[in-house]
């Protein structure tokens, strides 16, 4: 069984600089996205890498890949308008390729996380491979009370879904044709598999340093983690 990746890097980044798609924006020196694509390249546990891009992006887009030089880039595909349909178009190309089989897995990353520790890409993985799908989670704590007694008690709750979130190739090519006949668009994989399959991810903690890029200002938070 192979581990497939799709690496989205076609988000509008309304909200960071409308001027510039937020993954080709510097980090330590370099283009965000290369930062994960050489991650994924480096991971022992992943056999290769689709690039999904948006169309005006192609010059930048091959500036990374020269940049990376990644051995496992498999090729490059034009993404669609929003996430989804940037998803679909990942599978899509997937789908058609032999190398690629249903029992295969497929690992979904955005772009915009660019530090994606290699031990927690692995320990998904590995997740996914004993249990089908897998998920990282961000926790928070928050202070609940207990009933009408002054004692708080701390409970661990997920606020956020980071990714790579990873299904075997089947559900994700199942899921997302019946999110097409259904005309309905999923937030995440994790929605869209959830809602068509009765596979759950199971979701282990994730990592701060796996953060996403959503403001200008998030760019100076990476720069202190590197």
């Amino acid at each position: 069984m192979k581990v497939h990746s799709i690496l989205l890097a076609g988000g509008s980044s309304d909200r960071f600089n409308n001027e510039e798609n937020k993954v080709y924006f510097p980090i330590g020196g370099k283009p965000a996205l290369s930062w994960a694509l050489e991650t994924l390249d480096k991971s022992e546990r992943v056999d290769s890498i689709l690039l999904v891009v948006r169309d005006e992006d192609w010059d930048k887009t091959n500036n990374v890949i020269e940049l990376t030089n990644p051995k496992k880039l498999i090729g490059v595909a034009v993404g669609g308008n929003t996430r989804h349909q940037s998803e679909y178009q990942g599978l899509a190309n997937l789908k058609e390729r032999e190398d690629v089989d249903e029992e295969d897995l497929i690992l979904i990353h955005d772009g915009a996380r660019p530090l994606l520790p290699i031990y927690l890409l692995d320990e998904l993985i590995e997740v996914a491979n004993k249990y089908g799908a897998s998920a990282p989670g961000f926790n928070s704590e928050n202070l609940m009370k207990k009933g009408n007694s002054n004692d708080n008690t701390k409970h661990k709750t997920i606020v956020e879904i980071q990714t790579p979130q990873i299904f075997p190739a089947s559900e994700l090519w199942k899921s997302y044709e019946l999110a097409k006949l259904d005309n309905w668009q999923a937030v995440d994989t994790t929605e869209c598999v959830s809602k068509y399959s009765e596979l759950e991810a199971v979701v282990i903690p994730g990592d701060p340093r796996n953060m996403k890029v959503t403001f200008i200002e998030d760019i100076f938070t990476l720069e202190t983690m590197i």
